[in-house]
């Protein structure tokens, strides 16, 4: 059987593909798919979700198993995956949070020749860059940069604390 996927990042503009793959395929094929042809970098971990209709986040189906009796992404292929719910979710990179909607268009029993096959692409994830200042030196940033690389909301005193000097501590080194 084959299966015939839409597969939709949560951003602002429209990105899509459609895509077919053998149901008899592991979903850990399908993660790696899915992060390679939307150009995400690799090595970064992953979790499938079941989902509803209404995109309702269900269960989790991780990439590996924690024990010998839990599902994971290698164990299970697409077919057992969407045999429950035509809707799935994909998180990759829970620090960065890129997520898909998965959603089954179709299902064929004749298969074809190729175990993967992008069917139609809509729109380029955005390239995420980093901040322009977070390679500089700390002690060149200004307040602005330093609260906004740090998360502070503001510092009180409007200026950084300046290092004590040797007269401020008494002969065992100690603050006074």
């Amino acid at each position: 059987m084959e299966f015939f996927l839409r597969v939709i990042a949560d951003t602002e503009d429209t990105v899509l593909k459609e895509i077919r793959i053998k149901g008899s395929a592991s979903m850990m094929a399908l993660h790696e798919h899915i992060y390679t042809h939307f150009g995400l970098q690799p090595g970064e971990m992953a979790s499938f979700y079941y989902s509803n209709a209404n995109w309702d986040q269900g269960d989790e189906l991780p990439m590996f198993a924690m024990n010998e009796n839990m599902p994971s992404m290698e164990a299970r292929t697409v077919e057992e995956f969407f045999k429950a719910s035509t809707n799935g979710l994909y998180v990759y990179n829970f620090l960065d949070m890129n997520i898909f909607y998965l959603e089954v268009v179709k299902t064929e029993e004749e298969e074809g020749f190729e175990k993967f096959v992008v069917l139609s692409s809509v729109g380029e994830l955005p390239v995420k860059t980093d901040s322009s200042f977070s390679s500089k030196d700390p002690s060149e940033l200004t307040e602005n940069e330093l609260n906004d690389l740090y998360g502070l909301d503001d510092l009180s005193s409007g200026t950084l604390p300046k290092e004590k000097d040797e007269e401020d501590q008494d002969a065992s080194g100690y603050d006074y």
